[in-house]
């Protein structure tokens, strides 16, 4: 069933029209934003194994120094407050980088599935401009089964990731020549990444065409306009 939908869109729609599955839908994109942040994870994890320099920060762990003047100046300098502790501590800046990486997990699953129903509005309101027909919940399958190219996307781009990754130093002390060297690394990386974007946003126009035309009951040719315009606002944001 997800070969047809990928590889015979205009057989696969056409079998479930006029109404597509809404929960084998659901089933699609949960799995998309499941696998897409595990592999924001493991990127980020991977990243951070190889950053083995350290740097100072603050100490979390020691008071405010203004609260520790004001023990000194009053000679009282009780050191159960904490005061005794080093300002600045060294870590190692993968660790910081994980930490970063962690706190942004939750975000990236939940922006995939927020984008299915935004993706189904815009594909919904440009049907009908095209002069589709049918519910929205039938548009909502559509643009949840549209989204299954992604995940090809995703295998590819993270080889060609860790093909850049793989003769990157970032294991120096300087946080600022680590961040100049990934950013290096990225834009490296940027060129065969935006191919594959490209790719696979036109893999989606073409399940998005075949399942607006069947499930919206349009020509192919209108259904083309509609989804296109929807592929095209969805891969600007690779460019940025």
């Amino acid at each position: 069933m997800l070969l047809d939908a990928l590889v015979r869109p205009d057989r696969f729609f056409e079998n479930r029209a006029p109404r597509p599955s809404l929960a084998s839908a659901f089933g699609v994109v949960l799995v998309v934003a499941l696998v897409t942040t595990a592999v924001f994870g493991f990127v980020g994890w991977s990243m951070s194994q190889r950053m083995t320099g350290t740097t100072k920060i603050d100490n979390p762990n020691r008071p405010d120094e203004v609260f520790c003047d004001g023990f000194a100046a009053g000679g009282a300098a009780n050191f159960s407050t904490g005061c005794d502790r080093p300002e600045q501590k060294t870590v190692v800046i993968g660790d910081l980088i994980w930490e970063g990486f962690q706190k942004k997990i939750p975000f990236v699953f939940i922006t995939v599935l927020l984008a299915w129903p935004l993706i189904a509005v815009g594909l919904h309101v440009a049907s009908a401009v095209a002069g589709g027909e049918g519910s929205f919940s039938n548009t909502l399958a559509v643009a949840g089964w549209g989204m299954l190219p992604s995940l090809v996307q995703m295998l590819v781009g993270i080889g060609l990731f860790f093909l850049a990754l793989r003769g990157a130093d970032l294991s120096g002390s300087n946080p600022q020549v680590v961040l100049d060297q990934l950013q290096s690394l990225v834009a490296t990386a940027r060129g065969g990444t935006l191919f594959v974007s490209a790719l696979g946003t036109a893999w989606q126009w073409v399940v998005w065409t075949f399942g607006l035309k069947h499930a919206r009951r349009l020509s192919t040719a209108a259904a083309a306009a509609a989804a296109g315009a929807i592929a095209f606002l969805s891969f600007l944001p690779t460019l940025a």
